[in-house]
């Protein structure tokens, strides 16, 4: 029996991140945006964007006796919309990715996620995609864009959702880097092309990816239509909530908004593509501290056994905050 256990959208804030304060309403001129955007942090995502640190700790409490750690990506606050470009942000992802790093040795494996590498704030349109994030995550801080683990029977690949998904990302790249961002996908695909192309036919596939944006891109690839009848479990993390994904999949195939904002039309067009997930088996991740309308967070606890007759796979996701109780927040006079 192998135990794996994976950990996404962690979002560590360290002291640099947490001084700028309330950074995203910084980005909106219009008042109207800035309130929708309060309602929104404060009744259905993240009322307090830089206090959810503990949850590394105790899910390193948690964690046991672990055959592999997984970090399916997104391990800073991203405050700066540049990725860990930032240096507030690099900090953030240092000091989280130095906590799993020293509680798991080498049994960990660390993914990227698109706020380490940078991502426009959601009405002001800041910020983006930054080359130097890459360099950084797959420099120092030792992130990966690709691995493969045989185990038995199963194969376990991790891929980089952001260059699979490039195409939907073309408003979040500056017009100069372009180019080579494009350079990186042609590289990667590669990378996975042989790896697909490897898998025995009666070996079983388990993904990891962090936003299924990329998925709709991987179900349009030959090499990886024929490995469909194979893939037990499209692994992800992004969504923060099993509420954010039941809302995925009743939105699927909807239409694209037009005229409200990057973000909207970016959502939009990766739900009206969403119908495509299926024969990926997509199982989320939760954020470790879910999110204000649904907070119970968690991590994933994925279990193979070697079986002659079953996938042998068993996953599920185990409970970090059942209930989660905000410190109210204290204003001076």
């Amino acid at each position: 029996m192998t135990r794996i256990l994976i950990i996404t959208d962690v979002h560590y804030a360290s002291e640099a991140e947490r001084l700028r304060g309330d950074y995203e309403s910084r980005t909106v001129s219009n008042p109207s945006l800035r309130f929708l955007l309060k309602q929104y942090r404060n009744f259905l995502w993240r009322r307090d964007t830089f206090g959810w640190n503990h949850y590394c700790d105790r899910f390193i409490s948690r964690a046991g006796d672990a055959d592999w750690v997984i970090g399916n990506g997104d391990y800073c606050c991203d405050s700066g919309f540049v990725g860990v470009a930032d240096d507030p942000s690099m900090c953030s992802a240092q000091a989280c990715l130095g906590k799993l790093q020293h509680a798991f040795g080498d049994k960990f494996i660390g993914m990227m996620g698109d706020h380490d590498l940078g991502k426009k704030s959601m009405f002001g349109g800041f910020g983006g995609m930054r080359l130097k994030s890459w360099e950084r995550c797959t420099g120092s801080l030792g992130l990966k864009a690709f691995f493969r683990l045989d185990i038995e029977q199963h194969v376990l690949v991790g891929m980089n959702s952001t260059l699979i998904g490039l195409p939907e990302f073309v408003p979040d790249c500056p017009p100069e880097e372009y180019e080579t961002w494009n350079a990186l996908r042609e590289k990667h695909l590669d990378t996975l092309r042989d790896a697909f192309e490897s898998i025995g036919r009666k070996q079983r596939i388990i993904l990891f990816l962090h936003d299924p944006t990329a998925i709709p891109y991987l179900a349009n690839i030959p090499w990886v239509r024929s490995k469909l009848c194979q893939i037990d479990a499209t692994i992800i993390g992004h969504l923060h909530s099993p509420l954010i994904m039941q809302m995925s999949r009743l939105l699927a195939g909807m239409p694209k908004i037009q005229g409200m904002g990057h973000t909207a039309l970016k959502m939009s067009t990766a739900l009206q593509k969403a119908r495509e997930w299926k024969p990926f088996n997509v199982k989320l991740v939760p954020a470790p501290g879910g999110i204000e309308a649904w907070k119970k967070g968690g991590f994933g606890e994925l279990i193979l056994r070697s079986s002659d007759t079953s996938s042998g796979m068993h996953f599920q996701i185990k409970s970090l905050s059942l209930i989660h109780i905000s410190e109210p927040t204290r204003r001076t006079p």
